[in-house]
């Protein structure tokens, strides 16, 4: 929810606005970032878990580290993992018609970087998608040219 002057609102620990984002615009980035800012999330052990998307053209990362978690637009420095896919297998697996795990068994996400700290950091991971349960609702999954 946002107060009438566009401060964002919390709904008990979950992030909330009424914006409806194109999938994988800036703005829809912009939004996870918010949401992942104020959610508390954090690397349990203090140190730096970094997690690059490449779908299609466009590049995003979430840094999770001891002070917190937020989500940039672009290429990580040292990213930890990488994952690659197309835009159709993005949009699948973001609208739940295809799991993470069968893109990656079937070939539509391919992955780089360290598989240790991705068994590692599942969990929090698995929080992350949870804190972007808003931006997700208010997400429309056009076929725009990102």
């Amino acid at each position: 929810m946002v107060a009438v002057d566009g401060s964002v609102l919390m709904r008990g620990s979950q992030y909330c606005r009424g914006l409806v984002l194109e999938y994988l615009s800036d703005e829809w980035i912009q939004e996870a970032d918010a949401a992942l800012r104020v959610s508390g999330l954090h690397s349990f052990d203090g140190e730096q878990f970094i997690v690059e998307q490449r779908v299609g053209e466009v590049v995003f990362h979430m840094v999770f580290d001891g002070n917190g978690a937020k989500v940039c637009s672009g290429s990580a420095a040292d990213p930890t993992v990488v994952f690659c896919q197309g835009r159709d297998t993005a949009v699948a697996i973001a609208t739940g018609d295809l799991s993470a795990e069968e893109a990656v068994l079937n070939g539509g996400v391919t992955f780089e970087g360290d598989p240790m700290a991705l068994l590692s950091y599942h969990r929090l991971l698995m929080r992350a998608e949870d804190v972007f349960a808003d931006v997700r609702a208010r997400t429309v999954f056009g076929t725009g040219s990102r």
